[in-house]
């Protein structure tokens, strides 16, 4: 990957819809020249998909959470019960196997306090695995996620 596979990767992560010849003036590189970078890119597993950001609170969902979790991880059909149960909730946005003394960090999306507390005392912990469970609400985004390019 050299210096142009990497304005490529920033230009993308900005605006995935952008149009090869929008592309090529960004980096100083012929449309096709683009076309074929971005293709490579893909074919080595670098840009995995294309996908859309939605507005969460648009959607109805006004609380947005990291709650750490630990499992009881002596279990193995617990924990992999556990794995796939929030693999599949659909308030689980992202889910991250983690060191230290938490197991689990999940990012959970819901449409209101109450909605986040059935989700936390209906559904997480009751969950066979799940030892203990502690929350933390997000006030603001301060910086969206954006993947680093060496």
């Amino acid at each position: 990957m050299d210096r142009y596979d990497a304005r490529i990767l920033s230009a993308l992560q900005t605006d995935g819809r952008i149009t090869w010849s929008q592309l090529a003036g960004k980096i100083n590189l012929s449309a096709s020249a683009c076309q074929r970078r971005v293709e490579a890119l893909i074919d080595k597993g670098i840009i995995e998909n294309f996908t859309v950001n939605l507005n969460e609170e648009k959607l109805g969902h006004h609380v947005k959470a990291f709650v750490a979790v630990n499992i009881d991880r002596q279990n193995t059909a617990l924990a992999e019960d556990f794995r796939r149960r929030v693999k599949e909730h659909p308030q689980v946005q992202a889910c991250h196997m983690i060191s230290g003394t938490i197991d689990f960090m999940l990012e959970v999306v819901a449409k209101d306090l109450d909605d986040f507390g059935n989700f936390i005392d209906g559904e997480l912990l009751r969950m066979p695995a799940v030892k203990d469970a502690s929350s933390s609400i997000v006030l603001k985004l301060v910086k969206p996620k954006r993947t680093m390019i060496s």
